[in-house]
């Protein structure tokens, strides 16, 4: 078992959320956690490093691995987060943008056959 810590680019909750969900699918994985201050993914766990940064490079975040070791034992402490409530719901990375079409038969394009 081994502890990855990755710095991942994490600008809102929904790409928190989308982080979670693409390293979650991995196997092998025991524990998941963010830190949004940071900008830090930590894996604990049985996985390759490389696996996981190429799955989130996949899902289109960027990621890069800071360290690789044993886990250490921390102490159980509730940490609130202050920052969650000033952090932004959606950034304009995730945002979707509708981009509009004209149908065929309205739109005034000159072909030569």
């Amino acid at each position: 078992m081994q502890k990855t810590v990755l710095k991942v680019n994490i600008n809102c909750m929904k790409c928190q959320t989308e982080v979670l969900k693409t390293v979650a699918k991995l196997e092998g994985i025991d524990e998941i956690a963010v830190d949004i201050a940071k900008g830090t993914l930590t894996v604990i766990g049985v996985v390759d490093p490389v696996q996981v940064a190429k799955k989130l490079r996949k899902s289109g975040k960027m990621a890069e691995v800071v360290s690789v070791g044993p886990p250490k034992k921390e102490p159980d402490e509730e940490k609130v987060d202050d920052i969650k409530d000033s952090f932004p719901s959606c950034c304009k990375e995730c945002e979707l943008v509708a981009i509009g079409f004209l149908p065929h038969y309205q739109a005034q394009i000159c072909s030569i056959l």
